[in-house]
This record gives C-alpha cells, structure tokens and sequence, in this order.
C-alpha cells in the first residue's frame, strides 16, 4: 500500500505540470506565393518553448521518385478536365503528395524564461482565451492571402481556430502574435532568414 501512495506521490506533480502547459500549433499556407510555415509553441509555468519550420525549396532527388517518373509518363490529356480545360484536382493532389516527400524545410528553435519577456506571456494568455464566438466576422474573399489555422491545447480543453489572413484590421491579435513569434527569433537570435516575404508578411 506504502508503495502505491509512493507511485501517485511522484505521478502527481507531472500531472499538475502537464496541466499547466499551454501548446500553440500554427500553420500558415499561402497559396499564391506558395509560402508554408509552422509555429510552435509550448508554455510552462516559468519557460517557452518556441519553434518554427518554414517550407523552404523542393529536392531534386524528387526527380528520381518512382511515382513521380509515372506521373510524368501519363498522357497529358488525362490531366485535363474536358469541360474547363483546366489541370484535375485528382492530378494536383497526385503531384503535391509526392512533392510532400522532398520539400526542404528551415527549421529552428529557442526558449526563455518569463521574466525575461512578460509581455509575450501575456500574448499568449489572450490567445488561449481564444474562442470561435469571440472572433469578428470576416467578410473578405476567401479566395486568396493567408491561411492560418491554430491548434490550442490547455491541458483540459482543445481547440481549433482558422482565420484567413489576419492583420491590423481583421483578428489582430492572431496577426500580432504570429508577428511577435517571428520577432522572438530576429531580436533574440538576429534570424536575417525570416524576411516578410517567408513568412506570409508576419
């Protein structure tokens, strides 16, 4: 009996923790300039843990993939769908997962204790209260900009949200924290790679 209190002694406090940690997952997809990002970011009770991974160029060795070669020995007239004269979505979706295999991605990380940045523990308090009802309706097309879907996790809820291309006007604080965790790495790292232009003007 000594042994089992003992066990839930020591589970305890890494429940407690796992509860206290707030995970932020963010992805950016623009379509139009074929800019793909993804944000991570964990908070404990004193640290965070922030990462990020930018789809950065396409491998050759994709060139080589058995199933690209097929596709591209396939008559072109397969492709083509008869009453628009357009590429099939059947081929887009062929082609971007074999394209999945072989992009390059840039990817980094750091991490910093809250009395080192309050202001972005605050940021990510406001984003966690985050609610589908709480979000202005967006009235703008839907047809172009950016992307933006987040994952947030709580320890007792989960939750997604997705916006499209959230800036001053329209979601700002999705857009200023997005922009803030670009900052984290260009102030605290001096990152000269995340220009606005990779990151979808974040």
């Amino acid at each position: 009996m000594k042994s089992k209190f003992l066990f839930f002694a020591l589970l305890f406090p890494v429940i407690v923790l796992a509860q206290q940690e707030t995970k932020i997952r963010i992805k950016g997809v623009n379509p139009e300039s074929l800019n793909v990002f993804y944000l991570s970011i964990v908070q404990g009770r004193n640290v965070v843990k922030v990462f990020y991974k930018i789809q950065d160029s396409l491998s050759s060795k994709v060139k080589y993939d058995p199933d690209y070669i097929a596709l591209k020995q396939e008559p072109s007239s397969s492709f083509i769908e008869t009453s628009t004269g357009t590429v099939s979505q059947k081929y887009t979706e062929r082609l971007g997962s074999i394209f999945n295999r072989y992009y390059v991605y840039t990817i980094d990380s750091l991490q910093f204790f809250k009395s080192k940045n309050r202001g972005y523990f605050n940021l990510i308090s406001k984003v966690k209260d985050l609610s589908k009802e709480k979000l202005p309706e967006d009235k703008r097309s839907f047809l172009d900009g950016t992307s933006i879907k987040l994952d947030i996790s709580d320890g007792k809820l989960e939750r997604t949200i997705q916006v499209r291309s959230p800036d001053g006007n329209n979601n700002p604080l999705i857009a200023q924290f997005i922009t803030e965790t670009f900052n984290l790495f260009r102030k605290g790292k001096n990152d000269k790679y995340l220009t606005p232009q990779r990151t979808s003007g974040y």
